[in-house]
């Protein structure tokens, strides 16, 4: 509740004026319309009375400003109507790059170990439930209480032992709808959350629909959608279960106060003080004020159902542990591309007493210009230095330097703009390959025509329907794998860092392909810094050193030919290839 008020009060403040305008808008609305009893009470009081000049002159009147009353009532709505758009529709937007800006900020390791359609979900609640708390705020909870004191001053003026009853209930009906639906809130949590579970399962499927489909997993994925989907209906069964159980109270309460408030009236006419006028007062008022506290009852469930979607991405914004600059980060920038791991520490688990650190005193000099190959079999550390050296993971110990000055002096987003990343599986976003390729930098045609041909995707692009305008579908889905590695080595090549990682960059394409563009990729890293990851150890060949990881540790090092010569680890590695692939 504190992230929501904090954040939600944020978007007011920013949109205060017309905040104040819509409260404006409708507290003359509600105070007009609850004067226009008034206006009836003294029409039922003369249409009693015999007829005369001056009853006739009082009725019309009253009529007249009844009439004003609903004009003025009618511009007063249009006045909220000129506020309603920017506020709740302004506060969306202004939460919704907020959310976006909270997620961004978030560890790599976090979106690891969340599912991306349950953070998409989460934060599309939490932004759409602004317009419902708000509308809730300005509709049911201000307006209500203004009718209330309203009504029970003009209550009070005309029959003060009627207004004190009223006082009362009014008292009883809202306490008891605030603290029963508090009590409920906790079942509408629950449905909060296994939505935002059945939204996860749903995205897992889809985004592997290919495996889905190519391992005829339709069923079994539709079982887990249908398991979860239940549990839902289960725990929504139980919150509307309740939900009805507070419409029967409050129907109770309704109906009471109605029956009492006309018994009293009847026991005053029969004493001879009660005008007819009076109970047209009271009946009107009532009617608006039963109807509006009716409303408020059974919204207060949609208010709370809102603070519970809200709540699971109010819990990701009280993430502390975010990726963040020191405050005398600097955008250095890294001229030479010098590497160096000093004596490295890095566990994946706080306790290192469950599992040993990954990495201990970990060291590993890189020289600027120099192409190094990491080699080792699966959880040797490989994969963990590239995220380490991008900053998506902090060692524990030690420190990465490039050029002499540590990373974490860097700035981290020109420290990645300095590193150029080709993935192993590289993921497109669904949109075209000019844009895919740039990555929204301002690049001329002749860059990027250059690029394409030195990743060698200039001739598939040329075959494509809308060439480089062609979109590539989620995930670059409507490419091939060889495809899309390509795209993300013509990226390397348009980004021109000094520091180039290769991680397994040409495992997706064919041995003809992969002969042709592994000119190109030493085009690219010839005056780089580059590590390369290999399994395939064909294209580590002409690589400076390569390293020899196992369990953290470097086992030896050392060119292809002097390795081979040493016949030790790598040698057994060479030795067991088939297909250049290494068997593990």
């Amino acid at each position: 509740m504190d992230i929501l008020f904090k954040e939600y009060c944020k978007v007011i403040w920013q949109k205060k004026v017309y905040f104040f305008i819509a409260l404006f808008a409708l507290a003359c609305s509600i105070s007009l319309d609850l004067t226009a009893p008034l206006y009836y009470k003294n029409i039922a009081n003369g249409l009693a009375s015999p007829y005369s000049e001056e009853t006739r002159v009082l009725l019309f009147d009253s009529l007249k400003k009844i009439a004003l009353i609903y004009c003025a009532v009618w511009f007063s709505w249009r006045l909220l109507e000129v506020a309603i758009v920017p506020l709740d529709g302004g506060g969306i937007n202004l939460l919704e790059k907020r959310c976006f800006d909270v997620l961004k900020k978030q560890k790599y390791i976090f979106f690891e170990n969340n599912f991306s359609g349950s953070l998409i979900k989460q934060a599309n609640r939490f932004s759409r439930a602004f317009e419902t708390i708000m509308d809730w705020f300005l509709f049911q909870f201000f307006m209500n209480i203004l009718a209330v004191i309203i009504s029970f001053t003009l209550f009070y003026q005309q029959q003060p032992e009627f207004a004190l009853y009223f006082l009362v209930w009014v008292i009883v009906f809202v306490t008891w709808n605030i603290s029963f639906s508090i009590w409920k809130m906790r079942f509408d949590k629950a449905v909060a959350a296994a939505d935002s579970i059945v939204g996860g399962v749903f995205s897992d499927a889809i985004s592997n629909i290919y495996v889905v489909k190519s391992f005829a997993l339709e069923q079994r994925e539709q079982q887990r959608v249908d398991e979860t989907s239940d549990e839902v209906y289960r725990k929504k069964k139980i919150a509307w279960f309740f939900t009805f159980l507070s419409f029967a109270v409050q129907g109770i309460m309704t109906f009471g106060i109605e029956l009492l408030l006309v018994y009293l009236m009847i026991i005053k006419w029969q004493t001879g003080h009660f005008e007819i006028g009076v109970f047209v007062l009271f009946q009107s008022i009532m009617i608006i004020l039963i109807q509006r506290l009716w409303e408020f009852g059974r919204n207060i469930r949609t208010l709370f159902g809102a603070l519970a979607d809200a709540s699971e991405m109010a819990d990701v914004f009280r993430q502390a542990d975010l990726e963040t600059d020191l405050a005398a980060a600097y955008p250095h920038t890294i001229s030479q591309g010098a590497i160096d791991f000093n004596q490295l520490g890095f566990s994946y688990h706080q306790d290192t007493t469950l599992q040993a650190p990954l990495f201990n005193n970990f060291s590993l000099q890189i020289k600027a210009g120099e192409k190094v190959a990491l080699v080792g079999q699966s959880g040797s550390g490989k994969s963990t230095l590239t995220k380490l050296l991008f900053r998506f993971l902090e060692p524990q110990h030690g420190s990465i330097r490039f050029d002499g000055i540590n990373a974490i002096d860097f700035t981290l987003q020109s420290l990645r703009h300095q590193i150029s990343m080709v993935p192993q599986q590289p993921d497109l976003f669904h949109r075209s390959i000019r844009d895919n390729m740039t990555l929204g930098n301002a690049v001329s045609e002749e860059q990027l025509i250059t690029a394409a041909i030195n990743a060698n995707c200039w001739d598939f692009i040329m075959r494509l329907p809308d060439q480089f305008d062609t979109l590539v579908g989620e995930r670059g889905v409507k490419l091939s794998g060889g495809e899309r590695q390509r795209i993300a080595i013509a990226r390397a090549f348009l980004e021109d860092a000094p520091i180039v990682v290769l991680d397994e960059a040409t495992s997706a394409l064919d041995s003809l392909t992969e002969k042709q563009i592994q000119t190109a990729i030493f085009e690219l890293i010839k005056d780089k810094t580059a590590i390369v990851i290999a399994h395939r150890l064909s294209t580590i060949l002409k690589m400076d050193r390569i390293i020899v990881l196992e369990n953290g540790n470097i086992i030896e090092q050392g060119t292809h030919q002097e390795l081979l010569a040493n016949k030790n680890k790598y040698y057994a590695m060479w030795q067991h290839q088939s297909n250049d692939f290494l068997i593990e």
